[in-house]
């Protein structure tokens, strides 16, 4: 058996709010930039506006923004870009489904 090297996680402090954290949903990145060293990003959500002639209309509003550090958004890249590599593997639960037979 192979000697498993375990390494040491990085010093980290993190407290848990709940539900204290607000939630940011969005849909597209508005606008991007950088000023005095900070990286800048809009985040827009898409709303549907009803009109009086009864169609609606589709707009974007700002949902959020971040501010931060060039360190903290390649971290920020790195945890969306491992979020999304977890999209990419076939789910176990999802072929057992996609076999089972309904009475």
């Amino acid at each position: 058996m192979a000697d498993q090297t375990t390494t040491k996680p990085a010093d980290l402090i993190y407290e848990d709010t709940g539900a204290l954290a607000p939630l940011v949903y969005f849909d597209i990145v508005g606008a991007y930039g950088t000023m005095n060293g900070a990286v800048e990003v809009e985040l827009a959500t898409r709303i549907l506006v009803p009109k009086p002639d009864g169609t609606t209309e589709v707009k974007f509003i700002s949902s959020g923004r971040i501010r931060c550090s060039q360190n903290a958004a390649i971290n920020l890249r790195n945890g969306l870009d491992a979020a999304l590599k977890m999209l990419e593997q076939p789910q176990a639960n999802t072929v057992a489904v996609a076999g089972s037979k309904l009475n």
